[in-house]
């Protein structure tokens, strides 16, 4: 009776083992390793960009240290469905480019994949030939196999200058494809008087700039809340359903260190759209406490045309934060707290706790992505999930709040930083710590999406 006991209880303890696995925020085993997959490129590297491919292969897009000879460069991965690398692309699943001639300091912030599985690069990086020192917008584009595209500008590398004053130093942080195969770039340009404003160019396919777009291709557009500090950057873009450009990011109010969620919504043809909060824009300060640093930093567009807004806001640290405006600019009062959401970890350190990125669910379940802080240079991968009405959402993680320490060696530093949401599971892309102690891309898949049958759970 006891050895019956006895293998009862082994068997149940591995199926209720099995069944934790399909909890909503718990790794997907089938994934990689265990639920995740590391890219070592050998030395720091930190992805800042995830796509999916049209074929559901999963690119990381962001930056790596190629040592005193050519500086940063930008580095790409692709993975199949499945998690595992994809030798189809550039041999073994990954590849780097240096951009700018010599030691250029070359940074890739953000990753979209074309409607033709091209893999495109955005950031900053100083065009040597041209410019000299001065940074500007940064593209690179490649084939599906991992080399330079040479039918995007040329070489497959572009750069895309606002030069209107200052150091003239142009970024782009984020961009999105067209349909018509046209590409949105923003980020933030210094202009004279200004500080820094919100940049906004649109390319043709080819890589040159698309002067049907506010005549030259290019926009700047400043919120100026304050009249001595005045450096606004945009760091998020969507399209939508009309084909509004909608841009999202900071601006600052009463000192540089206080910034408010801003954005602005512009037509197809560059101009600021006046039945978008009366003039285009549009500001939101939470205003919790701290310094009052309030940063967006994705930004998404719901079925309905309500305007999502993730980032994070100061509150002894930071917290998660998601502010939700309908389709007017307007605060959603049904959404949270008018409707603004703040998540706290605060699980120790500075109880740093940002959201970099966020997917909004099919059932209007939105999901936030970050890190939290754990103790000095040791933060965990940390995921919030709210239901369509703001709050957390008790079937995910706990009590809507999932923390995953992977802590594989070095100073432990994992950070969940873009999201996409495929085949009904979440998939995460960011960066960790290796065991050899410097910093790695990352891709994850979460489980987002499970059903009850008789009290037990089953991945769908």
């Amino acid at each position: 009776m006891t050895h019956v006991r006895s293998r009862f209880t082994v068997v149940l303890s591995a199926f209720f083992a099995t069944a934790a696995l399909a909890h909503d925020g718990d790794l997907d085993p089938t994934f990689g390793t265990g639920g995740y997959t590391i890219i070592d490129f050998g030395a720091t590297a930190i992805a800042y960009g995830l796509a999916l491919a049209p074929d559901g292969k999963i690119v990381l897009g962001g930056t790596v240290d190629g040592g005193a000879a050519t500086g940063t460069d930008v580095a790409v991965a692709r993975l199949s469905r499945d998690g595992h690398p994809d030798t189809s692309f550039s041999f073994d699943g990954k590849t780097t480019v240096a951009v700018g001639a010599g030691a250029a300091t070359d940074t890739s912030f953000n990753t979209i994949v074309q409607a033709d599985g091209k893999i495109v690069t955005i950031g900053d990086g100083p065009d040597t030939a041209v410019n000299g020192d001065d940074s500007d917008m940064e593209v690179v584009r490649f084939n599906l196999d991992g080399s330079l595209d040479t039918s995007f500008s040329g070489d497959g590398k572009a750069f895309i200058n606002i030069d209107a004053g200052g150091t003239n130093n142009d970024r782009a942080l984020d961009g999105v494809q067209l349909a018509n195969g046209k590409l949105i770039l923003v980020g933030n340009a210094e202009v004279t008087g200004q500080g820094t404003d919100f940049a906004i160019v649109r390319l043709n396919a080819d890589g040159s700039r698309d002067t049907s777009f506010d005549g030259d291709g290019r926009v700047t557009l400043h919120f100026d809340l304050d009249p001595t500090f005045k450096d606004e950057v945009a760091s998020s873009v969507a399209i939508d359903a009309s084909g509004n450009i909608l841009v999202a990011g900071i601006a600052p109010h009463g000192s540089q260190s206080n910034y408010d969620f801003a954005i602005a919504r512009l037509t197809p043809s560059g101009a600021l759209d006046p039945n978008f909060g009366g003039d285009g824009r549009v500001t939101v300060a939470f205003d919790i406490g701290g310094n009052l640093d309030d940063e967006p930093l994705e930004l998404s567009i719901g079925p309905d045309g309500s305007i999502y807004l993730t980032g994070a806001v100061t509150d002894n640290g930071y917290d998660f934060a998601a502010l939700k405006l309908l389709p007017d600019g307007t605060p959603d009062p049904t959404f949270g707290n008018g409707g603004k959401v703040t998540v706290p970890f605060d699980l120790g350190d500075t109880n740093s706790d940002p959201a970099y990125g966020a997917a909004l669910q099919a059932d209007g379940k939105l999901v936030l992505v970050g890190f939290a802080a754990v103790a000095p240079g040791n933060s965990d991968i940390a995921l919030a999930r709210l239901t369509a009405d703001g709050q957390l959402d008790p079937t995910f993680g706990f009590a809507g709040k999932q923390v995953i320490p992977l802590d594989l060696g070095g100073n432990l530093f994992d950070a969940a930083v873009r999201a996409r949401i495929e085949d009904g599971y979440l998939v995460i892309g960011g960066v960790t710590t290796g065991a050899g102690g410097y910093t790695q891309f990352l891709a994850a898949r979460i489980v987002i999406d499970t059903v009850f049958d008789d009290g037990f759970e089953t991945t769908l």
